[in-house]
């Protein structure tokens, strides 16, 4: 059963509410948010960043599960990989990996000359270390949100102090991109128990900036790490100002005391009226479709979810609930992954294509009201299962059934509190339902689809030989050019077979006053991804 209060930053659940305000330009399929063009001024040496942080129980990276911290973070703690722009791991505390023959192990080479910020030379015990706590919080990302990371970890040999060897129990969810999780000091700790035993904060990292003062309640002072393995960031110092919540936080950047803010809510295209701030917008990872249950004969069909494929307009959905900020998906694969294959087929609104699928099907409106029966005088009729506690997604089911009707499809949208909304999916008791995945570092989508998750989070009970194979053929691809082919292979069996219809991920954005400049590019694993390449001006405007 999905867990409504399980950790939103890297595990998998089905998405809740926000409330959303504003306009925006309408979308286009697959477009990316587009970001302000930059005029080069000259940086100030010597400047400073100031990031809001909202109240926090930890410091430490594994124990923490505040959002503003987990991106904090990010400036003092390296993993052995980092996702680049386009979500491919690329070396960090590791300089190269290799597989073994069947996928289910890994080899890291790692980094050497890297200390901790407190002179100790970092090595393969590390990393050990770093994963043997977690593992023993057993998965339990209650415990850790990286928890889910190594529970697939067999066994760990250090081959000697810059090599390490990582044994997992199989090759489905052994993606490279589990690893880039927080790398933590042994020499900090008794044991790796102590980590969960004796919580604290842990002010000791190998990151491009370490802790160089920390006030409760009020702030966390870094200072740019001279002896950092890669560039050094151009901005020497940056405070992590301590504030009551998000709310606050983005307020703060409009009162001029922060540099940086995440929107809260859609309606960021507001802050283009203050010439003193800007925006960045990037895609999330709120991934949201429509599932059909393939226990019931009417959406086992393939050829009704096909029409409703054409049948809804997304371009609608995206502009009038979303304000445009969204990006339209035809598959779970994050629209900037590498892995996303931009040459698939696209559904769009197409009605009278979705009207003959259903006549050649022998769906006709005998009765002429609107409304079209089979053979047997059965109406087209459908449920469509949803939330009632997320307000924009009960609008998007209040559209789908407009839509829907429009090609002779009843939709009865069944709007539930959360708890019957899990039963209901647990059980199987919909046709349709309206949901949302937070996706991961992973790009790896067995849970969604493979048989083996059926009962579980393949709640659809969607089982195919076909696409069962190809995921596994996804996780065991050891070269680049075999993985992004096997999945385009899995991407073109979903776009054909459509067991979910995907709607869209969602756009967030980043707020940043105007004298911050440089390659400002928010991602949703980092939003302050680049910071080592912001510089701030030498008159702030």
């Amino acid at each position: 059963m999905i867990n409504k209060k399980t950790n939103i930053f890297i595990i998998l659940l089905l998405l809740l509410s926000f409330t959303v305000f504003g306009c925006s330009k309408p979308v286009k399929d697959g477009e990316n948010p587009e970001q302000p063009v930059e005029e080069v001024k000259k940086p100030l040496a010597g400047g400073e960043l100031v990031l809001p942080i909202t109240q926090f129980d930890t410091l430490n990276p594994i124990l923490n599960k505040n959002e503003s911290i987990f991106y904090f973070n990010q400036l003092v703690y390296d993993g052995l990989v980092f996702l680049d722009s386009k979500l491919e791991a690329q070396p960090a505390l590791a300089t190269g990996w290799t597989a073994t023959e069947n996928g289910d192990g890994w080899t890291f080479q790692l980094r050497e000359n890297v200390s901790w910020h407190d002179g100790q030379p970092f090595t393969a015990e590390d990393v050990k270390f770093t994963i043997d706590a977690l593992r023993t919080s057993n998965g339990n990302v209650e415990k850790s949100i990286f928890s889910g990371f190594v529970k697939n970890i067999k066994n760990i040999t250090v081959l000697g102090s810059h090599k390490i060897f990582i044994e997992t129990n199989s090759a489905i969810g052994n993606q490279i991109e589990n690893f880039q999780f927080p790398i933590i000091p042994k020499h900090k700790y008794g044991s790796p128990e102590d980590v969960f035993k004796s919580p604290k904060d842990l002010l000791v990292g190998t990151g491009r900036y370490k802790v160089e003062a920390y006030t409760k309640p009020n702030y966390v002072r870094l200072k740019s790490n001279d002896k950092y393995w890669d560039t050094s960031a151009f901005v020497p110092t940056v405070i992590g100002k301590i504030v009551p919540d998000p709310e606050t936080a983005l307020s703060s950047v409009e009162a001029n005391e922060a540099s940086v803010g995440k929107a809260t809510d859609f309606d960021w295209e507001k802050y283009g009226e203050d010439k003193t701030l800007k925006t960045y917008a990037y895609t999330d990872w709120d991934y949201e479709f429509i599932g059909f249950n393939f226990n019931r004969a009417i959406t086992a069909d393939k050829s009704i979810r096909t029409a409703i494929a054409y049948g809804i307009d997304r371009h609608q959905i995206v502009n009038d609930v979303y304000f445009g900020h969204a990006t339209i998906t035809d598959t779970p694969i994050h629209p900037d992954s590498w892995l996303n294959d931009a040459s698939a087929q696209k559904y769009g609104k197409e009605q009278e294509r979705a009207k003959k699928l259903l006549a050649d099907a022998n769906w006709r409106d005998e009765n002429k009201d609107g409304i079209l029966e089979n053979e047997l005088n059965q109406k087209l009729s459908l449920t469509l299962l949803v939330n009632n506690d997320n307000p924009r997604r009960v609008e998007v089911a209040d559209m789908v059934v407009t839509q829907l009707k429009e090609i002779g499809i009843e939709v009865i949208a069944e709007k539930v509190n959360w708890e019957e909304y899990q039963y209901r999916l647990n059980s199987g008791g919909f046709d349709m339902v309206l949901g949302g995945w937070k996706m991961s570092v992973n790009p790896d989508i067995s849970f969604i689809f493979h048989s083996s998750y059926m009962g579980n989070s393949n709640f659809i009970g969607y089982s195919n030989p076909q696409l069962d194979q190809q995921l596994m053929e996804a996780a065991l691809a050891k070269s680049a050019e075999d993985r992004k082919q096997k999945y385009r292979d899995v991407q073109n069996t979903i776009l054909e077979e459509i067991p979910y219809y995907s709607l869209f991920f969602e756009n967030n954005a980043l707020v940043v006053k105007d004298y911050v400049k440089g390659n400002i590019d928010p991602k949703p694993y980092n939003i302050y991804n680049n910071i080592e390449q912001w510089y701030v001006l030498e008159e702030k405007e």
